[in-house]
């Protein structure tokens, strides 16, 4: 009888600019969501610095730092500043054999080049 689970069959491997446009897709997912429950949080602590009672103070400064704790994570996300992250995956890539930079497409929108006149 067949082993059904044989493990040397070899998984199909993801071109590593697909897997770059992945990446960059699920951090944007998810820093939407952290943008979502940071806004959640400010609303909480709007309600609780002015609710009243001994402890709404404090909870809404822990509220606070929560919002702003998330603030942090979203900016490290930006992807401004991962873009260099992941552009020097693709340069390590690139280096091993791994990868090979995506073909243009004739319907593809380029960007304008400048065009430099030298009199």
């Amino acid at each position: 009888m067949a082993n059904t689970d044989d493990t040397s069959k070899k998984t199909p491997t993801t071109h590593p600019s697909a897997e770059a446009s992945n990446l960059e897709q699920a951090i944007n997912s998810e820093r939407a969501r952290l943008l979502q429950v940071h806004s959640v949080l400010h609303c909480l602590y709007e309600v609780l610095l002015y609710a009243d009672g001994e402890d709404t103070t404090t909870y809404a400064e822990a509220a606070h730092l929560a919002a702003m704790l998330i603030d942090d994570v979203v900016v490290n996300l930006d992807p401004v500043k991962l873009r260099p992250m992941i552009d020097a995956i693709e340069r390590k890539a690139r280096v091993e054999g791994r990868y090979t930079p995506p073909e243009p497409r004739d319907d593809a929108v380029r960007e304008p080049r400048a065009v430099y006149i030298v009199h």
